[in-house]
């Protein structure tokens, strides 16, 4: 079934999110309005509603391949785009004709917008009760502007909204908002923040409920229905922090995981799990206000706020949550006042048993930048990892990904893209994504042989002539071992070191996953693979010998698989 204009502009929307800078969808996409959906030609024809002809022409220069492909995946099958300028009357008063001045500068700034005020002059004292006492006077104003959120949803944020630099001079502080977005653009925000060219919003009481309602509502519509708990594959590598989360998302503040940090690599699904805590406490009402917010968009209401003398108000809304998730908490680092304003936040929630949420992509302690008394809070709860999926749950993950896409894949070819890939979820998903994709316009068959060859010219896959019988066969020759003693269970330190150095060339020169090194070297676990990996690594950095011998073995290794190719 075709989706409707606004339904398909949505979806696409958000695949943008995952792939451009968060400040660009802020400013070029998120003024888009989707007008029409025809399928009456012989291909879908999108017509979209863009603010100024300027913003056209920039749309059709910059982003017009990458905006007619998350279209047409978001229809369903290749769908043209055309462009609209809105009305002279719905135009907002002011834009730049200059397309670089909505995209940050070499230093992060943003030339059309004055740089942010200190929140307090440089001359103030550092010292920490000084510091608490002067913010907990700032929440304790009387509120007369509204929060950092505007109520025109519909007019999305402008340039103002990507703020230069955290409300600090220190260079560090400057240029961290900006790569902080870039890192950021697979997070959805469940806050919309008001714009440079927004009509001003009234200023009302920030503390009054009517709008503080308005404004929680509003957040709603930014997190994504599909994260739910659901929708998310259990395994080993992610069951704490499931559980964890589930048991939060049950009774908010009401667990000892207050709170609650999940961390671990890219694409692992930290931002799917938090999401479905919210989805959940919404749709079971076990929290009325909840917030789900990026540390950069949380950064950038802080600033603006801070620009424009609303502190207290900034402070007020986010006081008032039953329920906070913050994503990607890493970037908070060397962002001082940043991490002054949300220690004080943290507190006041945590005091009231209101819950906290947080992801990052490390353990709280190897977070750089992080002040000690807001570390020793990340820490108060409870920490649980998201480590890569085994080959098991990777399988699962595509089956989920299929069937709710109705895609009819077999098992074998799932279970070959699960053996070669197995860095994170997204790419795993994608994998399947760009396959039966390519298998659909070019009316091909999907089977074992199309999937290997499609993953071999899109993942880089090394020649078929060496596998990891080479390379084991190979390093017992060079070492002067048995093959079989690389695959036994002997710890002797020369036996070891070589079977180490197997895994190592393994991982480095085939594309296989750690779960099958690890059933090639006797049945070991993967973790054993992982550990070998890493100390070959380490000790190539500082161990001549060593970088002699790994040197040798690929030199040898790459003979033996052109002579098997001639």
């Amino acid at each position: 079934m075709v989706p409707s204009a606004s339904d398909a502009w949505r979806t696409a929307l958000r695949d943008l999110r995952e792939t451009l800078p968060e400040r660009t969808v802020q400013n070029w996409l998120d003024p888009i309005q989707p007008l029409d959906l025809a399928t009456d030609e012989a291909s879908p024809t999108l017509t979209l509603q863009v603010p100024t002809p300027f913003g056209i022409q920039y749309l059709r220069s910059r982003f017009q391949r990458s905006i007619r492909q998350a279209v047409s995946e978001a229809v369903g099958e290749p769908t043209d785009v055309t462009y609209q300028v809105a009305p002279e009357e719905e135009r907002p008063d002011e834009i730049s004709a200059d397309p670089d001045s909505a995209e940050p500068s070499a230093d992060g700034s943003n030339a059309s917008s004055p740089s942010p005020p200190q929140d307090r002059p440089s001359s103030a004292p550092s010292d920490d009760q000084k510091d608490r006492s002067s913010a907990q006077a700032r929440s304790s104003e009387p509120v007369s502007s509204p929060p950092p959120t505007g109520q025109e949803a519909v007019n999305p944020p402008a340039s103002s909204d990507a703020p230069a630099s955290e409300a600090s001079s220190s260079p560090s502080d400057q240029a961290a908002p900006r790569a902080s977005s870039r890192s950021a653009t697979d997070t959805s925000d469940a806050i919309a923040t008001e714009g440079a060219s927004a009509p001003a919003p009234p200023q009302t009481d920030a503390g009054s409920a009517d709008e503080r309602s308005a404004l929680y509502e509003q957040a709603k519509q930014h997190l994504r229905p599909e994260y739910t708990f659901d929708e998310f594959v259990e395994g080993d590598g992610n069951r704490l922090a499931r559980s964890a989360a589930f048991a939060v998302a049950q009774e908010p503040g009401s667990t000892n995981y207050n709170p609650l940090l999940v961390y671990g690599g890219v694409g692992l699904g930290k931002t799917h799990l938090a999401q479905a805590v919210a989805n959940y406490a919404l749709e079971h009402n076990t929290a009325e206000r909840v917030l789900y917010v990026s540390s950069d968009r949380f950064t950038s209401q802080f600033v603006q706020s801070v620009r424009e003398n609303r502190i207290a108000a900034f402070s007020s809304y986010y006081r008032q949550a039953d329920l906070l998730i913050v994503d990607d908490v890493q970037f908070f680092g060397e962002k001082e006042k940043t991490q002054e304003e949300f220690f004080h936040i943290f507190n006041d929630l945590h005091q009231n048993g209101k819950q906290i949420f947080l992801c990052a992509d490390r353990p709280p302690a190897e977070i750089p930048g992080i002040e000690e008394r807001l570390l020793s809070r990340f820490q108060w709860g409870l920490s649980a990892d998201i480590q890569r999926p085994d080959l098991e749950t990777r399988i699962a993950i595509l089956q989920r990904k299929a069937a709710r896409q109705h895609l009819a894949v077999s098992p074998d070819v799932l279970e070959l893209i699960a053996q070669r890939i197995d860095s994170n979820v997204r790419q795993l998903e994608g994998a399947l994504t760009r396959l039966t994709a390519l298998v659909q316009l070019d009316e091909q068959k999907l089977d074992l042989d199309t999937a290997r060859r499609f993953l071999r010219e899109h993942t880089d896959e090394g020649a078929d002539s060496l596998n990891a019988d080479d390379i084991i066969e190979q390093v017992a020759e060079y070492f002067r071992l048995e093959k079989g003693d690389l695959l036994s269970r002997s710890r002797k330190q020369t036996v070891a070191q070589a079977r180490q150095i197997a895994m190592y060339l393994c991982r480095e020169l085939t594309d296989e996953s750690y779960d099958h090194i690890g059933s090639r070297f006797g049945g070991r676990d993967h973790s054993t693979v992982i550990h070998a990996y890493r100390k070959i690594e380490d000790g190539l950095e500082s161990d001549p010998e060593l970088q002699d011998d790994i040197s040798s073995l690929q030199s040898n290794l790459q003979d033996r698989s052109l002579s098997s190719s001639l």
